[in-house]
């Protein structure tokens, strides 16, 4: 799929804006109707309609009506005009909802400071694969593919997956595999084969019980820093009387820990910063089976 932004300025801002939520819609749910843009907007039907031509003559190849449901769907020589339709364009619009608590985010480009964002080495993600995953998890279906670990060889697994998961370094499932009858994660990137749906996936995240099961976890600043720099890192991490308790799901603890470098044993004062209290309570959780 070949994406070529459209670069005319002869459209309002607001129009773009609806323009390209319209787009971003039938790309990643796989259709659209003139009632989303409706609630999402605070527009008329009739301006809603207009949106739909204007969108139709810009890129008239994407969409396909369907009478009987009413609805937009993405045609096969779909391709992109008001955004990019790649995979960390995808990431970027789950981590803004996960944050704003909206359904679609679009970019608002901030004006008068300069910002600069440290992000990881973006990982290779077929952009065909992560859409198939993001059906599978919206419709509760299963998914066959090809997964390459570090420590075995290619296999074909059936996976029931429901939930996406950012660890602060790179994207993973939660699902549940057939093949090994229990729930693990699973990294995106290493898909070799573009999955293929399934049947309706019988384990769902209700049976998920690490994933429902919450740990607290207690950190406090180094013991082996000066009582001033402890105060610093207290007020820091906003700390009460020196401590701040951590609410994790046990299924991703051990990338929390990781995230606060706090799987490992206790490190210098000026490296680590800030200790774990309760470890003896509440165990180090080992790397999951497919975190490799």
């Amino acid at each position: 799929m070949k994406t070529k932004i459209f670069s005319g300025n002869h459209i309002k801002w607001d129009t773009r804006q609806r323009l390209a939520m319209l787009e971003a819609t039938v790309l990643w749910e796989g259709r659209i109707t003139s009632g989303i843009l409706m609630r999402l907007f605070g527009i008329s039907r009739g301006q809603a309609s207009k949106d739909f031509s204007l969108y139709q003559q810009l890129a008239e190849n994407n969409l396909k009506y369907d009478r009987n449901l009413k609805a937009y769907f993405a045609t096969e020589a779909f391709a992109p005009r008001f955004i990019s339709g790649t995979a960390e364009e995808y990431f970027r619009l789950i981590e803004a909802s996960s944050c704003l608590g909206q359904s679609v985010v679009l970019p608002i480009a901030p004006c008068a400071v300069n910002v600069e964002l440290l992000r990881p080495p973006q990982r290779k993600l077929d952009f065909q694969v992560l859409r198939i995953v993001h059906q599978a998890i919206r419709d509760q279906r299963q998914l066959s593919v090809t997964y390459q670990s570090m420590s075995q060889k290619p296999r074909t697994l059936i996976l029931e997956p429901h939930t996406l998961v950012y660890n602060g370094f790179r994207w993973h499932i939660r699902a549940y595999s057939l093949e090994h009858q229990a729930y693990r994660d699973f990294v995106l990137a290493r898909f070799l084969t573009q999955p293929e749906l399934g049947e309706t996936a019988l384990h769902t995240h209700a049976q998920d019980m690490d994933w429902h099961t919450f740990e607290t976890l207690i950190i406090a600043p180094h013991p082996g820093l000066t009582p001033d720099q402890q105060a610093v890192i207290a007020d820091d991490f906003g700390m009460q009387e020196g401590r701040l308790n951590l609410e994790v799901r046990r299924a991703l603890k051990f990338y929390y820990l990781r995230m606060l470098n706090l799987n490992e044993t206790q490190g210098t004062p000026e490296s680590q910063q800030i200790v774990w209290l309760n470890r003896d309570i509440t165990k180090p959780m080992s790397a999951p089976s497919h975190y490799d």
